[in-house]
């Protein structure tokens, strides 16, 4: 079902597949160009550019997941309203799809980019953090979904409501800028940020081969549970009136 999602999204197009993976890597060279090439974006004193691409790379590619898989994890009910209402089965899986379907894409991208730092770092702790970062990311994700699909069958305008977050939520958390930017108030209210645990886990990972530190981790698998109980708790007490809504 999840390559059959994949899919769908560039059925008809010459391309096909390319582009679930072609979209992804221009816009990460935008980001790039401009933030490393042009305005000579530095995570510290000593760093170069290539650390500094590294590191933006480390925070979008993990963005990306999150952005696309709540995108299309809003919009999966009402996107399958004729199923729904036609056929009984457990609809979570039409948002658990959705969610996981960005993962291939730029889960290869991940990979990829924890090769190269083996390869050329020597870090293996890498292999065993990043699969578990990417699990607890995975629940984070759906758990928001869970939230915003069930919402939206009610109330369509959160759909809209949920890409203008989207929006927004990439330039007040530290990803194309490093958190020493800010000032001492911003990185304290930074921690109200449930997405900032996870973008700090994996630019340390890949900047410096290891998690900075364990709480980072452990905020983040906080943030995780919160969100999938919760979400997964709510989107279970409405799915029974999700037909008659859509």
């Amino acid at each position: 079902m999840v390559f059959r999602e994949i899919k769908g999204k560039f059925a008809g197009s010459v391309g096909g597949l390319f582009w679930n993976f072609a979209h992804p890597l221009l816009m990460l060279g935008v980001y790039i160009f401009v933030f490393v090439y042009i305005f000579k974006l530095r995570i510290g004193p000593s760093s170069g550019a290539g650390t500094s691409a590294i590191y933006l790379m480390a925070g979008l590619f993990p963005w990306m997941i999150v952005a696309e898989g709540l995108s299309r994890g809003t919009t999966s009910l009402i996107e399958n309203a004729s199923l729904i209402q036609k056929t009984s089965f457990p609809t979570e899986i039409l948002t658990a799809k959705a969610v996981l379907a960005p993962l291939f894409s730029q889960g290869v991208a991940i990979l990829l980019l924890a090769l190269y730092k083996i390869i050329f770092s020597g870090s293996f702790e890498i292999i065993f953090f990043l699969p578990l970062v990417i699990f607890i990311q995975f629940f984070f994700t759906l758990g928001m979904a869970f939230l915003t699909a069930a919402a939206t069958v009610f109330f369509r305008d959160v759909a809209q409501l949920v890409q203008i977050v989207i929006n927004i939520w990439i330039y007040v958390t530290p990803i194309l800028y490093p958190l020493i930017m800010l000032p001492e108030w911003a990185k304290k209210v930074m921690y109200f940020n449930p997405l900032y645990p996870f973008i700090e886990t994996y630019q340390s990972l890949f900047v410096r081969g290891e998690p900075e530190s364990l709480q980072m981790f452990i905020y983040a698998s906080i943030w995780a549970v919160l969100f999938f109980v919760s979400g997964a708790f709510i989107f279970n007490k409405l799915k029974d009136e999700f037909a008659d809504w859509l």
